[in-house]
């Protein structure tokens, strides 16, 4: 059960497990945003043990000051960019590899701008040349993510993500 931490500002912090979660109740670091949830947690940690089901999201009590972190273009940094989609042909699949525009072997270097996520058809078709001498295209120019850090991994999450923003609706909905 993942557990999405939010700083006392509402900025997305981090997803820890379970087990810390239980750590920070006991320090009356964090509180629930959804009544229902902390029932249920309560109840479960009574019975010692945790509901899965229900996406759990915490706000801490004091608001932390979070340096910004620049994202490096790993693996799997690129496929979340490309959202799991060939850049070349537009398959869509899990089981994708890397491809360097400008090959390595002329000098690409692996940025957020050579990098980018295609299926091993495209890959062998393209090898160690051009795109321009094989006559392929890009569907979406490489850049960096953009995204912040703290949110960037909502991505991996789309439980907590869809469940994070019904919170800022309603949230809206009760300042308004």
């Amino acid at each position: 059960m993942p557990v999405l931490v939010l700083n006392a500002s509402l900025q997305p912090l981090s997803v820890i497990p379970e087990r810390r979660l239980v750590v920070l109740l006991t320090k009356n670091k964090v509180a629930f945003v959804d009544e229902q949830v902390r029932q249920a947690i309560e109840e479960g940690i009574n019975a010692r043990h945790l509901p899965a089901d229900e996406p759990v999201i915490v706000q801490l009590l004091a608001n932390v000051r979070v340096p910004r972190m620049a994202l490096r273009p790993t693996r799997a940094n690129i496929l979340l960019r490309d959202d799991d989609t060939c850049q070349y042909c537009g398959k869509h699949e899990r089981d994708l590899t890397l491809d360097h525009i400008i090959p390595r072997s002329r000098g690409g270097q692996g940025t957020w701008e050579n990098l980018v996520a295609c299926c091993r058809a495209c890959n062998g078709r393209k090898g160690n040349r051009y795109l321009k001498d094989v006559g392929m295209r890009l569907i979406r120019q490489p850049k960096p993510l953009d995204h912040e850090y703290a949110g960037f991994f909502l991505l991996r999450y789309p439980r907590l993500r869809e469940a994070y923003q019904a919170y800022l609706l309603s949230a809206q909905v009760k300042t308004a």
